[in-house]
């Protein structure tokens, strides 16, 4: 791992148990085992290694959640799919699922800036979208509204799980999944 992902994953590491508000760049450093003078040959400042963190994340997300979604699949065992790499990604980086809720406070103006850099990432999402309302397999609501009902409470559940409030198997992981399935399903099976 090289210096710079080496600051970025203690960032993350730190918003995850800190908040944006409880750490600095000295404690970026210091957590990273790395000079405050080598974050700032890295960053700008610490706004400049927010967004990095950030578009990092997204990347993150578009390699690793979409990477097997054949088309031969349906568009069900699609969205099963998406959501069991999910899953598997916040197992393996519990700190990404535990600091979304800080990503989610930042101001309207760099939410914005941030959705358009992640429609073009997470662009196998959307079109999984659109798919399912031209099959009419999907409610006829906007990506935005689709991707609220069917994951955000899905990774709510995922942040509850690793902080130990609720105990997630293979059975209930599917039994969610389903759920999620059927909030966004336009015949959701029963």
């Amino acid at each position: 791992m090289n210096k710079c992902d080496i600051i970025l994953d203690a960032t993350l590491n730190l918003l995850a148990s800190r908040g944006f508000h409880g750490f600095s760049i000295r404690d970026v450093a210091k957590e990273a085992g790395v000079a405050t003078g080598t974050v700032y040959l890295y960053f700008e400042d610490r706004e400049d290694l927010i967004k990095k963190l950030h578009s990092q994340i997204i990347e993150t997300v578009g390699r690793e959640v979409f990477v097997s979604l054949g088309r031969e699949l349906s568009l069900q065992q699609q969205f099963h799919q998406m959501c069991v790499n999910f899953w598997a990604l916040f197992k393996r980086h519990p700190a990404m699922i535990l600091s979304k809720g800080q990503f989610d406070h930042l101001p309207a103006d760099l939410l914005r800036s941030r959705h358009e850099e992640a429609k073009v990432v997470l662009e196998p999402l959307f079109t999984f979208f659109l798919r399912g309302r031209e099959q009419q397999m999907l409610k006829n609501f906007p990506d935005e509204i689709l991707f609220s009902l069917a994951f955000e409470p899905y990774f709510e559940i995922a942040r509850k799980s690793l902080q130990g409030f609720v105990a997630v198997d293979d059975a209930m992981l599917d039994r969610i999944i389903c759920a999620s399935w059927d909030s966004i399903a336009l015949h959701p099976e029963r």
